[in-house]
């Protein structure tokens, strides 16, 4: 995960080409170094470990913090990419075309560039929640904050086809989040399910009564929804 969140970042600071000492040829050859030793590594720090002393959890450390240092630079400089109109935005030309002739890249483009500030409070997520990356205290709320709206884009790139780039980078920083996520899943399981305030506890029904509550919730919304379609 650190090798491919790495790699990720390396391909956007080279994409532009704007970096006149990083050309492509140097870019792809340390992005194929960084996977060759995503590759390696784990087997050699297996071995030591088993024959030698190796400090594991010191090496587990730099490891995880590279990949939310990795993932916080990253979705930085797409939020200031929005920031500064270079994303989210569509040649003007887009409107001149019918809908029927459109790439779903070129629509979803058209759409969100509608609204700058819908696109500034996007980037201002994305700049707030990696900013809590860097910080243990609060790396738990950037995870949380960043990952709903970074699945809502991964979806997005899939289901609308947007290009090959765009795809990896979204899937790999979500990969990223996920794996943090994962790895405080104990703590996330304490705060949004067991940990539950008495206040919202202390009732009077059995569980079979609230149980059928709920259902009943639910069937009463696709009631009016299948009333509104058939009526």
């Amino acid at each position: 995960m650190a090798g491919l969140t790495i790699a990720a970042l390396l391909l956007v600071i080279g994409h532009s080409g704007a970096i006149s000492f990083l050309p492509p040829v140097m870019i792809f050859s340390l992005v194929g170094l960084t996977m060759l030793v995503a590759v390696v590594f784990p087997f050699v720090w297996q071995y030591k470990q088993n024959n030698e002393h190796w400090d594991s959890l010191k090496t587990y450390t730099v490891l995880y913090n590279i990949i939310r240092y990795a993932v916080a630079i990253n979705l930085m400089t797409f939020a200031f990419k929005k920031f500064l109109g270079l994303q989210l935005s569509a040649p003007a030309y887009t409107s001149d075309l019918p809908l029927n002739q459109q790439t779903g890249e070129m629509l979803t483009w058209y759409y969100f560039s509608y609204s700058h500030g819908f696109s500034l409070i996007l980037a201002c997520l994305q700049v707030g929640g990696s900013g809590m990356l860097l910080f243990r205290r609060t790396l738990l709320l950037g995870v949380i904050v960043l990952f709903p709206l970074m699945l809502n884009i991964t979806l997005v790139n899939i289901f609308y086809h947007l290009n090959l780039g765009a795809l990896v980078q979204s899937i790999i920083v979500t990969s990223g989040i996920i794996f943090i996520l994962l790895l405080h899943y104990k703590e996330l399981l304490v705060f949004f399910i067991q940990q539950q305030h008495y206040a919202f506890s202390a009732t009077r029904l059995s569980n079979r009564t609230k149980n059928l509550l709920r259902i009943g919730m639910v069937v009463l919304a696709f009631i009016y929804t299948y009333c509104l379609k058939f009526a």
